[in-house]
């Protein structure tokens, strides 16, 4: 299991505010971010795992650009999260497998994804590279990892004062990227509103 997280367990810091949380999220426009994200670098996928899935927001986006998967695992230490996530995707039509667990769990068997969706996970924990080698590993060769990640802003500063979590420049999630084994990684700007600024995401595939 790699190391966990930098100040207290997650789910205690996320289960408490779940009933709220897709309406902030809603709010905050991130859902046409991870839209946006998938469309940009589009992958036909089978088997798709959200890594820190939340309230299904990736989850979510994903469904609507790219169809359902014949597979679709949510991952999420938190209970109510995932509880959560379970019901929106179930009103769309999708059914999905819950693992309450964190990353690094040996419950993913490796090379058994498609694709990975990841969103605001690693600023969390102790050891980004070394989540990311595990999110690579769970992919198939030719896999493809979609990634959004807190990137340094005033906003991103208020936001970390209460849950605690780093930021990242895009120079550095290459960099984490490529020590993690992944390739053809591709910086993808967020095009408006609060993701345009505190956050960023990234593409990158599983060497073959």
């Amino acid at each position: 299991m790699i190391a966990a997280l930098r100040r207290r367990p997650l789910a205690a810091l996320y289960d408490p505010i779940a009933s709220g949380w897709h309406a902030g999220v809603q709010k905050q426009g991130d859902p046409a971010a991870y839209q946006a994200l998938v469309a940009a670098h589009p992958l036909g996928a089978r088997r798709v795992l959200d890594v820190g899935a939340g309230t299904g927001h990736f989850a979510l986006a994903w469904v609507a650009r790219a169809g359902v998967p014949d597979a679709l695992t949510l991952l999420d230490p938190s209970r109510p999260m995932l509880a959560d996530a379970a019901g929106r995707l179930a009103a769309s039509g999708v059914d999905a497998d819950l693992l309450e667990d964190s990353v690094g769990t040996d419950a993913i068997a490796p090379a058994s994804m498609d694709v990975v969706l990841c969103a605001h996970v690693i600023e969390h924990l102790e050891d980004p590279t070394a989540a990311l080698s595990w999110m690579r590993t769970r992919l198939r060769p030719g896999g493809r990892l979609y990634l959004a990640s807190s990137q340094p802003h005033w906003c991103t500063a208020l936001v970390r004062m209460r849950y605690g979590h780093r930021a990242f420049r895009p120079h550095e999630v290459n960099t984490m990227l490529a020590a993690a084994g992944f390739a053809r990684v591709t910086p993808v700007a967020f095009a408006a509103g609060p993701p345009s600024r505190m956050s960023h995401g990234y593409v990158a595939d599983r060497p073959t």
